[in-house]
């Protein structure tokens, strides 16, 4: 290619395109990245909420044995203890079923949504490759239009 005044200005668009592509391509990392970390806090999450409901059942149950310890064991203190064990592993079980359920639709959207990235990428990069060969045919134009006009004026 010859050298031209224009082309350091070609030079310095293409230079341009290809990191404004980086950059974004930068930012899509990122939104990946936060949703692995959003993900990444589930499991922490649910552990916590088990434990505090495990804690207040142990609380509950430690209630009721002190009930049983003064004496009001035959007033149906064990019938309603039983009942509110029960409960509680109810509570447990849906506990499980309900993060199970929100894991795996995370999971899903995660998935979809890494996707999606996925596409805008490769739509960036398509995007970024027809920049830089429409800004190659200018400077290919402009370096022959440079051309014709310096060889008429050397004539």
């Amino acid at each position: 290619m010859t050298e031209t005044p224009m082309s350091q200005m070609f030079d310095v668009q293409r230079t341009m395109i290809q990191r404004s592509n980086q950059v974004f391509k930068q930012g899509l990392s990122m939104q990946r990245e936060a949703i692995e970390a959003a993900r990444s806090t589930l499991d922490t999450q649910e552990e916590t909420q088990r434990r505090s409901v495990e804690a207040t059942q142990r609380a509950v149950d430690a209630y009721f044995e002190a009930l049983e310890d003064a004496g009001a064991g035959g007033m149906g203190v064990r019938e309603v203890q039983e009942v509110v064990d029960e409960q509680f592993a109810v509570l447990l079980d849906l506990h499980e079923q309900s993060w199970d359920a929100l894991e795996q639709l995370t999971e899903e959207n995660a998935a979809a949504y890494d996707e999606y990235l996925g596409q805008l990428e490769a739509m960036a990069d398509d995007s970024t490759g027809t920049a830089l060969d429409a800004t190659g045919r200018s400077r290919s134009q402009t370096e022959v239009v440079v051309e014709s006009v310096e060889d008429a004026s050397a004539r």
